[in-house]
């Protein structure tokens, strides 16, 4: 499975549980769709470098996932139908990290 970064922007008007339980629905796709969360990062509410939505703060999530990347596109077409999400990017992440390259 490929591994992929999802960074996303959330309303800074959400609350802390509101905004949990919009990243537990998408860890939930990743899972139905054969993939798995590896990690979840909470930035917590930070300036943004441009006013989004009439906003300049927003609350910046962070997931490391692993899934094939024929659900790649289920996951965006959640993320970009759910309120309270202003922004995201999906990234692949190398195969090998970039440690072990190093070492050999």
């Amino acid at each position: 499975m490929t591994r992929y970064e999802e960074l996303i922007l959330l309303s800074p008007e959400l609350g802390v549980e509101e905004c949990r339980e919009i990243v537990n629905n998408f860890s939930a796709i990743v899972e139905r769709e054969g993939g798995s969360v590896l990690k979840i990062d909470d930035w917590g509410v930070k300036d943004t470098a441009y006013p989004v939505r009439k906003f300049n703060r927003g609350r910046y999530v962070r997931m490391e996932i692993s899934m094939p990347g024929s659900a790649v596109a289920e996951l965006e077409r959640n993320v970009r139908i759910t309120d309270g999400v202003f922004k995201f990017i999906t990234v692949r992440l190398a195969d090998t990290p970039a440690a072990a390259t190093e070492e050999a």
